[in-house]
């Protein structure tokens, strides 16, 4: 054992004397080849001599961000920021890990950033709309995005997002209108598919049901189909039915990260946490930097009576999202189960200061 440190010691001592350019550009090619560990070393190292080089941190967020460690992308480019702040990548960059996470309201001014310096950045320009209609900007987005469907008129990104943000606006004809020009296109199931997507995000789902009713009619193994029908079942509660969908989606692609959370969290809703534990443990090996898996991996524990193995799932999960109450909430149950009392009195009031 003590040779094989020495041997680890020496082989990190020679790795540190190397020029700093060898082993940035080595990292750089291990990136490139996609061998992700060796380049976080790499790049690592680089940062011991040279804490304020922005390339090394921007790359380790590319590293972060493409083996789901959202949170520590966001380090990474925020510390690059710090030091080039007008650095468009590393403001789209950015802007792309949180819209990853679904936080709209943080991308939205990396966007707006990245569009002021380059009026002419097209994806900047594409993902500012996508954001200010999330964000209920809807006026607008739907401006940029009918200037964009001008200069593009068969790009379906667009077309879907013109037409989504029209249903959030309440204007049923005008998105209409948007989706019939992707008929001739795309064909009639991949329209009918991206209408119910549109619908669903609008959150309007009896018509995005009816959409993806008519999308099985027209091919019943369009890919996909059957998970996006599996959540509009899970929003109208129609609980059986979801599950059936969510299955016969995982029968298509057992490795479907979305059809295991959706079902794992269904089947934890419904009180069947054993059954549940397998789609969840799946789902977090897909994505391990989703929070709500390890919630609810934590849920179903802490029901079964697990709680000292509930309680680091749920720390985890509040690490993910810490303005999460009822992370909070259920991390204090599990404190709680486990005689921890200081421990759950704390979590039990920050999940109290959370929720006001």
């Amino acid at each position: 054992m003590k040779r094989a440190t020495c041997l680890c010691l020496c082989g990190l001592f020679l790795y540190a004397a190397e020029p700093v350019k060898e082993v940035f550009d080595r990292a750089a090619r291990a990136l490139a080849a996609a061998d992700y560990p060796s380049a976080e070393r790499g790049f690592q190292s680089v940062l011991q001599t040279e804490p304020r080089n922005v390339a090394a941190l921007s790359n380790l967020g590319v590293i972060y961000s493409r083996t789901s460690r959202a949170r520590e992308a966001i380090t990474c480019y925020r510390r690059a920021l710090q030091l080039s702040p007008s650095d468009a990548a590393l403001l789209l960059n950015l802007g792309l890990v949180y819209l990853r996470l679904e936080d709209h309201r943080r991308a939205l001014p990396l966007f707006e950033r990245v569009v002021a310096m380059n009026p002419a950045h097209l994806q900047a320009r594409q993902l500012l709309a996508v954001c200010r209609a999330y964000a209920g900007q809807l006026k607008p987005a739907i401006r940029e995005l009918e200037t964009l469907r001008a200069a593009t008129p068969h790009d379906e990104n667009i077309v879907f997002l013109l037409g989504f943000a029209y249903l959030k606006d309440h204007e049923a004809d005008r998105a209409k209108a948007v989706f019939e020009t992707m008929f001739e296109t795309a064909g009639p199931a991949r329209t009918e598919f991206l209408v119910g997507k549109a619908n669903y995000e609008a959150t309007l789902f009896p018509q995005a049901e009816a959409s993806f009713l008519r999308v099985i009619q027209i091919d019943p193994g369009y890919p996909g189909v059957r998970l996006e029908l599996g959540k509009v079942y899970i929003s109208l509660h129609r609980n059986d039915e979801a599950i059936l969908e969510l299955q016969l989606a995982l029968k298509g692609k057992a490795g479907n990260e979305d059809a295991n959370y959706f079902l794992g969290s269904l089947l934890v809703q419904q009180g069947r946490c054993a059954e549940a534990i397998a789609y969840l443990e799946q789902a977090r090996k897909m994505k391990p930097d989703a929070w709500a898996t390890y919630f609810h991996l934590g849920k179903a524990k802490l029901r079964l009576a697990q709680a000292a193995e509930a309680i680091p799932l749920l720390q985890r999960a509040a690490e993910l999202n810490p303005d999460e109450s009822t992370v909070q909430y259920e991390l204090a149950r599990a404190f709680q189960a486990e005689g921890k009392k200081p421990e759950a009195a704390r979590a039990f009031r920050r999940a109290q200061e959370l929720a006001r």
